[in-house]
């Protein structure tokens, strides 16, 4: 019986490289990844446009002309095949045997150094990928290429040196490489036990071998939110969820999917967030890209760049805009592992993933587990701002309205008439929407007369003026009936019990005046900021309850670091925590089948001093949390409405936020946290 055999045209290069791998940052991407592979602990991307050279440079184990011949010049090998680690153990990210082609990609030609040691000789291979083409009836292994060897060793590693440039790479070409490769790198990446740099250096672009790390957005994002499955156990789901820092929420569920163990972290960004963004990195939220999938150490391309919506989270964010996040409102990070999640698989082109059932439960995973909880914290923070909210609403409806006229002039080609509604109709939106402009800013108008008429200073020093006049009446009218006994035909110890009488009410009224006029002059004061110890001081405020709450049967704790330090106005401070003191006591009183507690925990990180505020008491209905801090909305029968809504304004007075706690299930009471930068 005969025999055929496989053979490959020259045109293989061509399929497998440039066709194959058609992004350049894409390429450099598998160069790199194959340093990682090679146990480097640091890889040089040096680009030099006067030289017209590209260098990809690295201190790994190197290869030896037999390595070169019987591994990277044969095409699909599967010398990875079957591995799971390096030599050192790190986990290998190729194994198609396709990547070096990527050279191909940014450059015709190519010089290849290697050395596997200062005991071996130092290699040179040259390439010249031009020979490959235009070579009709040739087998590309019938293209000679040439090698020889350096009389001067080099240390251990490989360096690749890429001429002919396919790409320009100026500024802002270089500026972008250097965004991409940071974002390479996973941001959960053990690089304490696989030390690996990536160094860019592009002296004419203003990079002098710059050390690129990961992205670090929890000194940015306000909100933000954390899930693993375990690779220990993979039958649980535990989320934490931190608002400034601080941990507000956590649980722990069952898991109904079986793509394996992952990490995930996911930032939300309000508008301050977006603009704390932009001026640490000079770029966007949007242009920064959305969720992205990282194996092992490595980003897996394209998940998560800016035009590649995987999730189709902006489709679902148009169903809702005050309910749902877009990929322009979050970024976040999926780790998943080549030695566990083995329903992830590449696809063959190398970019992305194959779509199968792992990958469909991803996103169910991220679409009903993950986005829904930090979207309930997000929108809970943003209804605060229900102005706010008016205006987006506001600028989309105008937005929609050009479109729609856009549309218009389109239509008018096929069908006039039609086009003629279309603009009607845009004409009605239009009005409608400013005569809603109108009387919303009419409304708010109103409010904010009210909220400066109940802020803390207005509305006490009116107070205060207001029980002053009563005072002197009261007075006036003690000594009228003063007069009036004594010249009555009484007995005299009925008189003098009398007049001892009149002179306390007396004597206690003129203190209550005083007491008050020292308040209106310290209400008139400019604030005054002090360093507090913030310990000492809320004891001080529990300890001026101390009677009231223990005849409440009321117990409280205070939790936190000693010696920590706030900087803030001590009468604000007291104001605060005095009217969440004051709420809670309400809402407990109304309890009568636990023991009644109060809890103040307060933490420092590197971006904020967080307090949480903590009762058992019979809590907030959900429906009305988003209101609990609008001017003259009260829960209780004998309240006013004002407690929160000054806490609010005080705390925004010194650049902090208070929010509301989401209860976990069976959970009672309320709990606020409050936010303030340091």
């Amino acid at each position: 019986m005969g025999t055929l055999h496989f053979e490959s045209s020259t045109n293989l290069k061509d399929l497998i490289g440039r066709r194959l791998v058609t992004n350049k940052i894409s390429a450099i991407f598998e160069l790199v990844k194959n340093s990682f592979d090679a146990d480097a602990e640091e890889v040089l991307v040096e680009i030099d446009e006067d030289k017209d050279t590209l260098i990809i440079a690295d201190n790994g184990n190197g290869m030896s002309l037999k390595d070169i011949a019987n591994k990277w010049m044969v095409i699909g090998t599967d010398n990875k095949k079957g591995k799971n680690v390096s030599l050192k153990g790190r986990p290998l990210n190729g194994e198609k045997g396709i990547g070096r082609f990527s050279v191909d990609r940014l450059g015709s030609k190519l010089t290849l150094i290697s050395s596997i040691g200062e005991h071996d000789k130092t290699v040179k291979v040259n390439f010249e990928w031009e020979s490959f083409e235009d070579q009709d009836g040739k087998k590309i292994g019938e293209i000679p290429v040439y090698y020889n060897f350096l009389e001067k060793r080099h240390k251990k590693g490989v360096k690749l040196v890429i001429s002919g440039l396919r790409d320009a790479w100026g500024p802002s070409e270089v500026e972008r490489l250097e965004k991409k490769l940071r974002g390479l790198l996973s941001p959960f990446s053990n690089l304490d036990n696989f030390p690996f740099k990536i160094i860019l250096h592009s002296e004419k672009n203003g990079y002098k071998k710059k050390l690129l790390e990961p992205y670090s957005l929890k000194e940015i994002s306000s909100l933000w939110i954390e899930f693993e499955i375990s690779k220990e156990d993979t039958s649980l789901i535990r989320y934490l969820l931190y608002r400034n820092g601080a941990l507000i929420d956590e649980r722990e569920y069952e898991n109904p999917y079986t793509f394996g163990p992952l990490k995930l972290t996911l930032y939300s960004f309000d508008r301050g967030d977006k603009a704390s963004f932009n001026n640490r990195f000079n770029e966007s939220v949007r242009n920064f890209g959305s969720i992205r999938i990282y194996r092992d150490f490595f980003q897996i391309y394209p998940y998560g760049e800016p035009d590649n919506d995987w999730l189709s989270l902006d489709i679902r964010k148009a169903q809702g805009h005050f309910r749902f996040l877009g990929v322009r409102d979050v970024i976040g990070y999926i780790q998943i592992f080549r030695e566990y999640n083995h329903g992830f698989i590449d696809a063959t082109n190398r970019q992305g993933l194959v779509e199968n059932e792992a990958l469909q439960q991803l996103r169910q995973f991220i679409q009903r587990d993950v986005m829904p909880k930090l979207e309930e914290y997000f929108f809970l923070k943003k209804n605060k701002d229900s102005n706010n909210q008016h205006r987006i609403h506001r600028e989309e409806i105008t937005s929609a309205a050009k479109s729609l006229k856009v549309i218009a002039k389109e239509i008018k080609k096929y069908s006039p008439s039609n086009a003629e509604k279309v603009i009607e109709l845009t004409k009605l939106i239009q009005k409608t929407n400013q005569e809603q402009d109108k009387i919303i800013r009419n409304q708010q108008d109103i409010v904010d007369v009210y909220k400066r008429m109940a802020s803390k200073e207005t509305l006490l020093h009116g107070i205060i003026h207001q029980v002053l006049i009563r005072m002197t009446n009261l007075q006036t009218a003690i000594y009228n009936q003063k007069f009036e006994v004594e010249e009555k035909d009484l007995p005299s110890d009925v008189i003098n019990s009398l007049m001892q009488s009149f002179d306390f009410l007396i004597k206690t009224s003129k203190e209550i005046s005083s007491f008050l006029l020292d308040a209106r002059d310290h209400l008139l004061k400019k604030r005054e900021k002090s360093k507090i110890d913030i310990s000492t001081y809320l004891k001080k405020v529990f300890q001026d309850y101390e009677s009231s709450l223990i005849s409440d049967q009321i117990a409280y704790t205070i939790n936190g670091p000693e010696k920590t330090f706030l900087n803030i106005d001590i009468n604000d401070f007291k104001v605060i925590f005095e009217n969440l003191l004051s709420n809670s006591r309400k809402s407990l009183r109304k309890v009568s089948d636990r023991q009644k507690k109060i809890e103040v925990n307060f933490q420092v990180n590197n971006r904020s001093i967080n307090f949480l505020f903590k009762d058992n008491g019979i809590g907030i209905p959900k429906d009305e949390v988003p209101h609990i801090f609008t001017p003259f909305y009260t829960t209780h029968d004998d309240g006013f409405g004002m407690g929160l809504a000054i806490v609010d304004e005080l705390v925004q007075t010194h650049n902090g936020e208070i929010n509301v706690v989401i209860p976990k299930e069976k959970e009672f009471g309320a709990t606020f946290q409050i936010s303030f930068k340091v």
